[in-house]
């Protein structure tokens, strides 16, 4: 990726409808998930961007188009959201293969309501380069949108790397800075997804959380074994100067959460502050979990929200579900229900929803929402996260492949 400037950091110690019909985003999974940022001093996204308008008519279905959607091609990788409900700033990470060629190209584009167009606003060509982007998310400080991509690593012998955080500003693509994931003798390898968010700071050193879900492989030691981690990214970025200067981007720390065992899959995360969310397929029981965890102690507090042998996206079949991407809207008060989300391909559509007091260890099962106009949710999921359930989300259409539709965060089947 040598057409932009990179910086590699290595760790210190060693989502009415709206449908917005996008380009080419893959891979997904978990997709992305992506945070409406809570600090205090963000505000807002900017709603000055061109192109056809549409209005505040609820009852009209508002399309955001993406003009270079390959169908059969083209696939959703990554949503996220910046700015309010009434002027919100979108953006997706689509992908797509190129015959003859190592990797394949991914393109990030955003479009701004009043806006309709999803307009590309960085281009990255694996021409030479077959570790894929996986997840992508957005966060904000100061009204500047922060891009946060995943790219896996490599075992290929003689090859080998972790996986990486590609980080760059909205505003100027041209600058990218690359946080490789790596702790001692624990290198992060296949990213299934990553959610993140600034915390809090100074405009000179915000910090930044990243939620990382995926393999990891041990260095050290013999044998080395291969397991799946959540794993919990510590940042700090002096938000006053380009994010490829010296020391603007830096890793604080880097720790593991949770770890499965060998067999187990860890295909999504969730999550804000200290507090974590996660599916995880248990291998040797055969069963989909999801899981919590406060990361503030160590080790890290690990409770079971919910279990089940049967998918929750497909009634009544024992089979490992397919989670794609996962959204949390934290409770109001410390004595309310986070509200836990989730998505799957467009074979098995429409939101699981789950939820957790986590004052109280009370628990909602994994249960398929039956709000029909989330029915067609699937692949990426993102939205208004800070003001509870019945906010908006968008996701994308798994009736009409490349569009985005706007729903409403559901209420648990239970309340």
């Amino acid at each position: 990726m040598g057409f932009f400037m990179t910086t590699s950091i290595f760790f210190r110690t060693s989502l009415l409808a709206i449908t917005v019909s996008l380009v080419a985003c893959g891979g997904g999974s978990d997709g992305s998930s992506s945070n409406d940022q809570n600090t205090a001093d963000n505000s807002s996204a900017d709603n000055s961007a061109a192109g056809d308008q549409n209005t505040d008519n609820t009852d009209t279905q508002i399309v955001l188009s993406d003009t270079s959607w390959s169908a059969g091609t083209d696939r959703v990788l990554g949503l996220g959201f910046n700015g309010n409900s009434d002027t919100p700033e979108i953006t997706m990470m689509k992908a797509a293969p190129v015959t003859d060629q190592d990797g394949d190209v991914f393109s990030i584009r955003s479009v701004t309501y009043p806006a309709t167009e999803l307009s590309e606003i960085k281009n990255i060509d694996n021409l030479t380069d077959r570790r894929h982007f996986q997840d992508m998310d957005v966060i904000s400080h100061n009204n500047e949108s922060y891009v946060v991509a995943c790219q896996d690593g490599s075992d290929t012998t003689g090859y080998t790397s972790a996986v990486s955080l590609h980080i760059f500003k909205a505003s100027d693509t041209t600058k990218v800075v690359e946080v490789d994931l790596v702790d001692g003798g624990v290198e992060a390898r296949e990213c299934s997804g990553i959610s993140a968010e600034f915390t809090q700071g100074t405009n000179e050193a915000m910090g930044v959380t990243v939620y990382y879900a995926g393999d990891t492989m041990t260095t050290s030691g013999s044998p080395l074994y291969r397991y799946p981690r959540i794993m919990k990214v510590e940042l700090t970025i002096d938000t006053t100067v380009d994010v490829d200067a010296t020391d603007a981007v830096v890793m604080d720390s880097l720790t593991t959460v949770v770890r499965g065992d060998i067999n187990d899959h860890i295909p999504g995360v969730t999550g804000f502050g200290d507090h974590v969310y996660y599916a995880q397929y248990d291998d040797s029981e055969g069963t989909n979990n999801l899981g919590y965890a406060n990361s503030a102690s160590s080790p890290a507090t690990v409770r079971t929200v919910d279990w089940s042998a049967n998918d929750p996206f497909v009634t009544g079949v024992a089979q490992e579900m397919l989670v794609k991407d996962m959204f949390l809207v934290p409770g109001e008060a410390s004595t309310d229900f986070d509200h836990i989300y989730m998505v799957s391909d467009s074979a098995a559509s429409g939101i699981v929803v789950a939820g957790y007091r986590r004052d109280m260890n009370l628990k909602q099962a994994m249960t398929l929402s039956s709000d029909t106009s989330v029915q067609n949710c699937s692949d990426v999921v993102t939205g208004v996260s800070d003001q509870g359930i019945g906010q908006k989300l968008w996701c994308h259409d798994a009736t009409d492949s490349g569009k985005i539709i706007e729903v409403y965060s559901p209420v648990h089947p239970s309340e």
